[in-house]
C-alpha cells in the first residue's frame, strides 16, 4: 500500500540538527541520505514527505547511538510546535476540548499521524498511529512523547499518565522513557498511546486565558492577506484549516477572514469563482490525496472532509467522480 502522498510540516524536524550536534553528529548529511534538503528545518511550514522525515529520525538515532533519540528531541519542543493548531486548541475552555481540537486539525501538521480516543469506564485511551510505511519506531516515540507533553502542559506539572503503552520492544536502557513518561510505561504493548483518567477532560484549560483570546482570534481571522494574495487564495487557506470541523460555511469563513459574507461573495465573483466551488475543490484535493495514499479508512477520510458519515462522503464523491471512493482507490492502486 502506497503512502507516498502523505506529508508533514518541516516543524517536525525542529531541534534535530541541534540534538545531533550535541552528540558530535552533523545532521546535514543524514538529512540528504533521507532525501531531505539539509536546511529543511529552517522552513517550519514547508510540507515534506512523511517517509523521508521518519527515515531522518531513524538515521539520527543510529548515528548518535541513542535509541531514545526521539524522546530527547521531544524535550526541545512545546505546544507551539503544532503551528496554527496550537492557537485553535489554546483557546478551548476545557482540557478535553483542547485535545479534541488537536485531534481534528492534526492533518494540517502531519498527514500520517492519526490520534483517536476511546473511553473505558473512568479511563480514556488516546491512541497514536503513524500511518506511513517503512521504519517508524522513532516517529512513533516522538508522536506519543509530544502527545504526553501536550497533555501535561494542559493538566499541570504534577499530572502523570495512568499508563503509557508502546509497541516497541523494551530498549536496552529505558531510563529516559521513565523520565519522560513517568513510572507507568509498558513496552511490547498492543498499541501506542496514553491512558488517562476521564475526569481530566472536564478540567478548565489553564492556557485559555481571557487576555490571550483577542490575540488568538485576531490571528485566526487571518485579516492580513499578504502581498498580492487574492480572496480565492485566502479562502482556500481558511478552508484547509476548517474543513474537518464541519463549520465550513461561507458565513463562518467570512468571519474568520474579518469580512462580511456579502463582501466575500462579491470578491470571489470578481475573481470568477464561488465559495461552493472552492469548498468542493478543497474537499477533492484532500480526498484524492488520502485515497491515493491508502493509509486512512473511509470513515477517517469522511471525518477529515467534514462529512457526517462515510455514506455521505461516498455519495458526494460518486457525484464528483462517477465512482465510489473505494472503487477509485482500487483503480488507483492498480495503476501503481
Amino acid at each position: 500500500m502506497s503512502h507516498a502522498g502523505l506529508t508533514v510540516r518541516a516543524a517536525a524536524l525542529t531541534g534535530l540538527a541541534a540534538l545531533c550536534r550535541s552528540y558530535g553528529v552533523d545532521a546535514a548529511p543524514l538529512l540528504r541520505r533521507a532525501g531531505l534538503p539539509a536546511g529543511a528545518e529552517a522552513q517550519p511550514d514547508r510540507r515534506l514527505p512523511v517517509g523521508a522525515v521518519n527515515m531522518a529520525f531513524e538515521l539520527a538515532a543510529l548515528e548518535c547511538g541513542r535509541e531514545d533519540f526521539a524522546l530527547r528531541l521531544s524535550e526541545l519542543r512545546g505546544f507551539a510546535n503544532l503551528g496554527p493548531i496550537s492557537l485553535l486548541a489554546r483557546d478551548e475552555p476545557t482540557v478535553g476540548a483542547a485535545l479534541a481540537a488537536i485531534e481534528a486539525y492534526l492533518p494540517l501538521h502531519n498527514d500520517a499521524l492519526a490520534v483517536t480516543r476511546e473511553q473505558f469506564g473512568d479511563l480514556v485511551v488516546f491512541y497514536s498511529r503513524v500511518l506511513a510505511s517503512g521504519p517508524k519506531a522513532q516517529a512513533t516515540d516522538i508522536a506519543v512523547a509530544m502527545q504526553h507533553r501536550i497533555i501535561k502542559q494542559l493538566a499541570g506539572p504534577a499530572w502523570q499518565a495512568e499508563e503509557v503503552c508502546l509497541t516497541r520492544p523494551r530498549p536496552a536502557d529505558s531510563a529516559k522513557y521513565r523520565q519522560v513518561f513517568g513510572p507507568h510505561v509498558r513496552f511490547g504493548a498492543d498499541f501506542d498511546g496514553i491512558v488517562i483518567r476521564a475526569e481530566l477532560l472536564a478540567r478548565p484549560n489553564p492556557m485559555a486565558e481571557a487576555g490571550l483570546r483577542p490575540y488568538a482570534s485576531q490571528l485566526l481571522r487571518l485579516t492580513d492577506p499578504g502581498a498580492g494574495e487574492s480572496m480565492t487564495q485566502r479562502v482556500r487557506r481558511v478552508l484547509g484549516l476548517l474543513l474537518s470541523s464541519g463549520r465550513c460555511t461561507a458565513a463562518h469563513v467570512a468571519a474568520q477572514l474579518g469580512v462580511s459574507r456579502r463582501t466575500l461573495t462579491r470578491a470571489l465573483e470578481a475573481e470568477g469563482t464561488r465559495f461552493l466551488a472552492l469548498h468542493d475543490a478543497e474537499r477533492e484535493d484532500v480526498a484524492l490525496r488520502h485515497l491515493s495514499a491508502g493509509a486512512r479508512n473511509m470513515g477517517e477520510i469522511a471525518d477529515l472532509l467534514g462529512f457526517s458519515s462515510p455514506a455521505a462522503f461516498s455519495t458526494w464523491f460518486k457525484g464528483r467522480f462517477g465512482v465510489s471512493p473505494r472503487e477509485w482507490r482500487r483503480r488507483s492502486a492498480g495503476l501503481r
